[in-house]
């Protein structure tokens, strides 16, 4: 039996605000970053200059022009941020796979800075701390035919929530954005079984064969906005998430 808990929680009320300077010199709390795609769009020429260039030859082999600009804007703005942190020109930022493939850092700041990224729809969000964090953002499709997906993504309490649910939608995408998140944290990535992770609210035992990881994990959803849920996963020794917004 785990001896490890997963403490999953939703948040009634999400502020977005401009980050104060402070924040790049402390790595204590966890900072989720929210950027539109939108926005940034007209900057995309200056900022596809900031990638690598593996990361601009992935990017030409998206066919659609969509995907293909919010691979571009998503990695600029990682690196934009990660400059901020760690005073590295973002052009120069380097990074490495760790034993689960998981992206971290190359640099000195490796295992001192933690990051996961995500984009769907015109939103990106970026996660940092100073220790392992997931994140997951979906864009709610109002004719997105969810119940083809309950039987092999939820178990049977889960799909009964979300079925019985006042918005049974969005409570599919919230739930679904909580497992993801974890294994992002993780690094495990995609499992065959996604209907052992537990995605309600309240204190779970953590799957730690799946998932493999025997730590604690604290999971917290958000509302992004109308038109988009969001979910992170870190360690629940934190006293602090933040939600900034993201400015060039």
């Amino acid at each position: 039996m785990a001896s490890t808990r997963l403490y999953i929680n939703n948040l009634s009320q999400t502020t977005w605000i401009k980050a104060p300077e402070k924040v790049y010199a402390d790595f204590s709390s966890v900072a989720v970053w929210k950027a539109s795609v939108s926005q940034l769009k007209p900057h995309l020429q200056n900022l596809q200059a900031l990638l690598s260039v593996p990361e601009t030859e992935k990017a030409l082999r998206y066919k659609q022009e969509n995907d293909r600009n919010q691979h571009v804007l998503s990695k600029a703005v990682l690196r934009i941020l990660l400059s901020r942190y760690t005073g590295i020109d973002p052009k120069e930022i380097r990074f490495k796979a760790d034993q689960n493939k998981k992206p971290c850092l190359e640099n000195a700041f490796s295992g001192q800075l933690h990051f996961n990224v995500s984009h769907s729809g015109n939103c990106i969000l970026v996660a940092i701390a100073d220790t392992p964090v997931g994140i997951d953002v979906e864009k709610i499709n109002a004719s997105f035919t969810y119940q083809n997906m309950l039987n092999f993504s939820f178990n049977q309490e889960e799909a009964d929530f979300i079925e019985n649910s006042a918005h049974p939608i969005q409570s599919f995408y919230q739930l679904w954005t909580r497992k993801e998140c974890l294994l992002k944290a993780t690094g495990k990535g995609l499992v065959d079984d996604l209907t052992a992770i537990p995605g309600l609210d309240g204190i779970h035992p953590n799957p730690e064969t799946i998932i493999q990881s025997a730590e604690n994990w604290e999971i917290t959803s958000f509302k992004v906005d109308e038109n988009h849920v969001g979910s992170v996963s870190f360690n629940p020794v934190k006293t602090a998430l933040q939600f900034f917004n993201f400015q060039l």
